[in-house]
């Protein structure tokens, strides 16, 4: 198997000082910057394509280590490079969606559908033009597979449906199914009418209301009938099915805003122009949870932990992981 060879090649290289010692010297001499080779490991999603990244990264330097250090590893030949090489390409998506998606700083729920299907369009392609190799073939259906099982019906997820709506730069054109859209564009109207009519809501409004404008007059007898008939259709607070359906007609006829633009900053401005609809806004566009902030604190306890340190105190240990994933 090809990355269980580059595994053990790998391991080798990392584990002798010679070799390691070696693969630097070759590089200087070639020209090209020191890198140690990456071993994959288990919990990090895309180890194994760093490893082979990496690999394709040094392979001329270390082609010639191997032969001067340890002829007998068993080492790639030329159609396992090509092999590595298109793996790579193949996984390099996936990697950048990994990274986008498990950013803590920016809005990465209303991201989800749109990174799902892209990758199913990538993958999609490769099928179309299936590779000459049989274990690529083999891992591009296998990817497909878990793509459809994992996202196939993501648009039906209705937090990151809602999110996606909400998104300014995305709003219905990120979904592939219109009736999705459409669900996601109910369920906001409907969360935008209870926010609306709350009581507390409804009461902050009268008092607003009252404090702005004057007392009303009483309604002449001559008007009463027209004043009742047209009550209910004018938008605001009297009726707040009208107004959510007008706010949410205002906010998709916007133009999308730039791709990489913050979607809060644009909300912060039309905050006042969307009052019921910003409110929904704030328990949608979400950052997705992952499990990254929890590996990282735990690499960093491993580095905090070391043969030399072995002798801290858990409360010691505690307070130095604290600090480390806290200060920057």
């Amino acid at each position: 198997m090809i990355i269980q060879k580059v595994k053990t090649i790998a391991e080798y290289v990392r584990r002798s000082t010679v070799a390691s010692a070696k693969l630097k010297e070759v590089q200087q001499q070639m020209g090209q910057a020191q890198l140690r080779l990456k071993q994959d490991v288990a919990t990090r999603w895309n180890s194994t394509y760093y490893m082979l990244q990496r690999f394709l990264d040094v392979k001329e330097p270390l082609v010639s280590t191997l032969a001067l250090v340890n002829p007998q590893l068993p080492a790639l030949n030329l159609n396992e490079w090509d092999v590595v090489q298109e793996a790579c390409h193949i996984l390099k998506p996936f990697e950048e969606v990994t990274v986008e998606m498990s950013s803590e700083r920016f809005v990465t729920g209303s991201k989800a559908i749109l990174m799902a299907r892209g990758l199913q369009r990538i993958v999609a392609n490769h099928q179309r033009n299936p590779s000459p190799n049989e274990a690529i073939e083999g891992m591009v259906n296998c990817l497909a597979a878990d793509l459809t099982k994992r996202f196939g019906g993501v648009e039906r997820v209705a937090v990151l449906a809602e999110a996606t709506l909400l998104d300014p730069r995305f709003k219905k054109y990120a979904f592939v199914n219109e009736r999705y859209a459409e669900g996601a564009v109910a369920r906001v109207v409907e969360a935008m009418q209870l926010a609306a009519s709350s009581p507390a809501r409804t009461a902050v409004a009268e008092a607003e209301g009252a404090s702005r404008s004057p007392q009303r007059e009483p309604v002449p007898q001559v008007w009463a009938d027209f004043e009742e008939r047209v009550t209910n259709l004018r938008p605001g607070i009297q009726n707040p099915i009208t107004e959510a359906m007008l706010e949410m007609r205002g906010f998709l006829s916007e133009q999308l805003t730039p791709r990489t633009a913050d979607p809060l900053d644009w909300w912060r401005v039309r905050e006042t122009v969307y009052k019921n609809l910003s409110t929904v806004m704030k328990t949608r566009l979400c950052i997705v949870a992952t499990s990254v902030p929890s590996e990282r604190i735990f690499s960093k306890a491993g580095q905090i932990v070391t043969d030399r340190r072995r002798r801290l105190s858990p409360a010691k240990v505690r307070q130095l992981v604290f600090l480390n994933a806290n200060i920057s």
